[in-house]
């Protein structure tokens, strides 16, 4: 479920594309450089970064750290809040099909934790009646309908962002118990990787859901995000 490499030591750029393509790990690379073009290089030497306007200068990069507009946090990710599992970009027209997030500070202790869950896992935890539910029924993020779960070239995919569900559309007490029985069986299976610094994560985005534990208000934690897709 996590394949270990060190920047220095063992890396090898063909090594961590074939990983990714198989999407069945998620890769850990030690001792990776913390400058902001090292981490753009090495993304789009895997693949393709995504730019988006809330980015950093609108490029690739985007720090996770806490931050206030108005006294307001100006997202989740920049609260210091836990973030439920979930797919990145879910309300996207095209949503990335990877993530990398480069650990610059960590925070204290055992505080703002990821937590994940492979699809494999969750497909291994569903009857096939909820399996074939979770392929038909459309749910609303934001302007986009989408199935939990779908099939691209024989291959489950999955879609999941609760927050953005909840926020765009009215659900009813039928839809509120499915979606809590799903949490259920996310966070019972999930795991854990404390990032340290200078540790690089690269994972699938169609293959594996990730969240984040709650940190301190003042945790000065700073974790850099791309979102990339590969072929």
């Amino acid at each position: 479920m996590l394949t270990s490499f060190d920047f220095i030591e063992n890396f090898n750029y063909q090594n961590i594309i074939e990983t990714l393509q198989k999407g069945q790990a998620i890769i850990l690379i030690k001792n990776f450089p913390l400058l902001d073009y090292e981490f753009q290089s090495f993304i789009n030497s895997i693949g393709n970064a995504v730019k988006e306007n809330r980015n950093n200068c609108r490029q690739e990069i985007f720090d996770v750290k806490i931050s206030k507009q108005n006294n307001f946090f100006t997202s989740i990710a920049n609260s210091p809040l836990a973030f439920p599992l979930h797919t990145d970009c879910a309300d996207f027209d095209t949503i990335p099909n990877c993530v990398g997030l480069l650990c610059v500070e960590p925070a204290i202790k055992e505080q703002g934790a990821n937590n994940f869950i492979s699809l494999d896992k969750i497909i291994s935890q569903l009857p096939e009646t909820k399996i074939h539910d979770l392929l038909n029924k459309k749910w609303k993020f934001r302007n986009q309908s989408r199935s939990i779960l779908s099939v691209d070239n024989g291959s489950f995919k999955i879609c999941y962002d609760r927050i953005t569900i909840e926020s765009f559309s009215e659900i009813n007490d039928k839809e509120i118990e499915e979606l809590n029985n799903l949490d259920k069986i996310f966070e019972t299976n999930s795991f854990k990787i404390k990032l340290k610094k200078r540790d690089l994560i690269v994972f699938r985005n169609d293959l594996f859901l990730h969240g984040r534990d709650e940190i301190d208000i003042n945790s000065k934690r700073v974790i850099k995000r791309i979102r990339f897709n590969v072929s």
